[in-house]
């Protein structure tokens, strides 16, 4: 069967995303002259956008995906404060069909908010307003409820982990023994020291930065080399127990680890070639590639045939500005 023809399928997928949610705040405007008060360009704002970020970016990707008739198609399970923030945030997600009765929240901390600060193109500052304290028992108690009374109503689960506190240890197991009792998809989107919780997981996507480093692996990686890149994932396979390996290599393409799928060769790994024409801003592309796998997981499309569409869906994200998502019809038209 056609690709695209397949890819339409998403449509219909039903996805539950569980992870640290932030708002995203752009900040926009042209540098005209230097302060007289310090050696800093002073920034005449145009206009802000706010988008929702980390995992709740993951779930507007779906939205768009699946379009206006998306009710009751994504559930986000994440912690906001009791602000400004938070009322945008609940605000973005009503918009985009996003279902808001898995949100807790928490008025002893702020809602993670990061505000880019952004001259023409080019982003000369980041302010990030976080903690990464530890959440409550409470809290906790709270996030492990609205996944065990929701999980059943969805046919794939997403962990999109920022390593602001939602994903522990004791949840993620707790997430993963359950998907896997139900047979459900459960793909990760790892912080580099959460590795050790995915052990298990039916798909892990780190880009090669995250597998490196997360693995604790020794080998060079100042260029691109295919070989080491195979060592690599099959070392975090076969640590972790997973089912299936993704490693996004930027302008490379990505790297399938699975045992259906076979390079070349067996000293190298089954690359998908990048399909981005052009690359504005990569901002949030991680988030496109696992939306987009579990969508097309969900339905039952191949690990292969779901990464062919998330490596194109990602090609069209990065060639626009700040954390964007696409339609069904751009993904229609890429394909």
């Amino acid at each position: 069967m056609d690709l695209k023809i397949k890819a339409k399928k998403i449509k219909y997928s039903k996805v539950l995303v569980i992870g640290d949610l932030m708002l995203d705040k752009f900040t926009y405007g042209d540098v005209i002259r230097i302060s007289p008060e310090a050696p800093v360009p002073v920034l005449h704002v145009n206009h802000e956008e706010n988008y929702l970020g980390g995992a709740g970016n993951v779930a507007r990707n779906i939205s768009a995906l699946i379009g206006e008739d998306n009710n009751n198609s994504i559930f986000m399970i994440g912690v906001i404060g009791k602000d400004n923030s938070a009322d945008t945030i609940i605000k973005s997600m009503n918009k985009a069909n996003i279902s808001t009765n898995g949100i807790v929240e928490d008025d002893s901390r702020d809602t993670i908010t990061k505000t880019r600060i952004v001259a023409n193109t080019q982003q000369i500052v980041r302010i990030d307003n976080e903690s990464t304290e530890p959440f409550s028992a409470s809290i906790m108690k709270k996030i492990e409820k609205n996944f065990t009374d929701n999980v059943d109503n969805y046919n794939a689960v997403i962990i999109s982990d920022y390593a602001k506190g939602i994903i522990t240890n004791k949840l993620a197991k707790k997430i993963i023994d359950t998907c896997n009792k139900k047979n459900k998809p459960v793909l990760v989107d790892p912080a580099i020291k959460h590795f050790s919780f995915y052990k298990k997981a039916t798909l892990m996507t780190p880009n090669l930065k995250e597998a490196v480093e997360g693995s604790d692996s020794r080998l060079p990686f100042y260029e691109f080399n295919p070989e080491a890149i195979n060592t690599l994932g099959n070392d975090i396979i076969k640590k972790l127990a997973l089912s299936k390996l993704m490693i996004t290599l930027g302008a490379n393409g990505m790297a399938l680890f699975d045992k259906d799928i076979k390079g070349p060769d067996k000293k190298t790994p089954f690359i998908i070639p990048t399909k981005a024409k052009s690359v504005f801003d990569v901002s949030g592309a991680g988030d496109t590639v696992i939306s987009v796998l579990a969508m097309c997981l969900s339905v039952g499309l191949s690990f292969k045939e779901s990464s062919e569409i998330s490596n194109a869906a990602a090609g069209v994200v990065v060639g626009k500005r700040g954390t964007s998502t696409l339609t069904l019809d751009e993904l229609m038209e890429v394909l």
